[in-house]
């Protein structure tokens, strides 16, 4: 069977239809958190012109789903100006009950970048932390997501 690729990108939540030939014993689930957004480097407030952290990384095989059913989802949106960047999950009503899911990215300090996403918060047999913004100073600017 050809290996089939299915990619949700549009930020929020939704609902996705299951394939009738979903096979639980050959899939791969990929989520991304969103990047969480810099600040202005002319405002003295919070972020001081420091990068948004980015999202981590979750991902999980082999998952069952009922053929024809639907599942619940989220993907989460860069951060705004100095605001963390979403979380993005499968299969679940949030993050914590997903089956696989990463978190977002955090939004920065008036001393540090934005921490990126924690691998720890994330659900999945394959997780990975997303960076951690630089102290550097710079333009404000939103999150990838």
């Amino acid at each position: 069977m050809a290996r089939v690729y299915i990619f949700l990108t549009a930020t929020g939540s939704g609902s996705w239809s299951v394939p009738v030939d979903w096979n639980p014993n050959d899939n791969t689930v990929h989520c991304i958190g969103g990047g969480g957004g810099g600040a202005n480097a002319v405002n003295s407030g919070t972020g001081n012109g420091r990068p948004g952290g980015g999202g981590a990384y979750s991902g999980a095989s082999n998952i069952a789903l009922t053929p024809g059913g639907s599942v619940s989802y989220s993907v989460g949106a860069g951060g705004a100006v100095a605001t963390a960047g979403g979380d993005t999950w499968f299969n679940g009503a949030s993050l914590a009950a997903a089956s696989v899911g990463a978190k977002g990215g955090g939004a920065p300090t008036s001393s540090t970048g934005g921490v990126g996403g924690a691998a720890a918060s994330g659900v999945g047999s394959s997780k990975f932390s997303g960076g951690t913004g630089s102290n550097g100073a710079g333009a404000a600017g939103a999150g990838g997501g």
